[in-house]
């Protein structure tokens, strides 16, 4: 059965996801071993996605979304589903396995501005993944949150 062209782009997104988190989960190494990623979930947060983009296109009457919108809604949803999961069996884990969604959240959203963490100062990142994490960020001030982080990164890469 073919599918319909709203569900190959929700499949590609979480293909895109998923491989996201694939290779962060690679590059984070054998502390993150017991990490999963929670299929239903992750489909969750990409149909989530696409409803924001779609209210925000006929809002605005725009026909595409910019990259930082991308970044925005993807970081949005992903912060606040929570698709990744851990099991710690020995009970002991890493501060950093706290802020898993948060850090694949913040790489899947640079990843759509064509960033790496590298791109920032480290205690811009740390404040990303403390803000994510702890407080509540809607759409609107990630669009400002990533626009003015395209300066910086730019600002920061000029400098190293």
């Amino acid at each position: 059965m073919a599918l319909t062209p709203g569900q190959e782009k929700i499949a590609r997104r979480q293909a895109l996801l998923d491989a996201t988190f694939a290779g962060l989960r690679e590059n984070l190494g054998t502390d993150f071993k017991h990490l999963k990623i929670n299929r239903i979930v992750l489909h969750d947060v990409v149909v989530s996605y696409f409803h924001d983009v779609t209210r925000h296109k006929d809002f605005h009457g725009f026909k595409l979304v910019d990259k930082i919108k991308q970044a925005a809604f993807t970081m949005k949803w992903i912060a606040k589903l929570r698709p990744v999961q851990f099991e710690c069996p020995d009970e002991r884990g890493t501060a950093n396995m706290m802020y898993i969604n948060e850090i694949l959240a913040v790489r899947c959203g640079l990843a759509f501005m064509k960033l790496q963490p590298s791109d920032m100062p480290d205690d811009v990142y740390s404040h990303m993944l403390y803000t994510l994490h702890y407080r509540h960020m809607d759409e609107r001030m990630l669009f400002v949150w990533l626009e003015t982080l395209g300066h910086l990164a730019a600002a920061h890469r000029a400098e190293s």
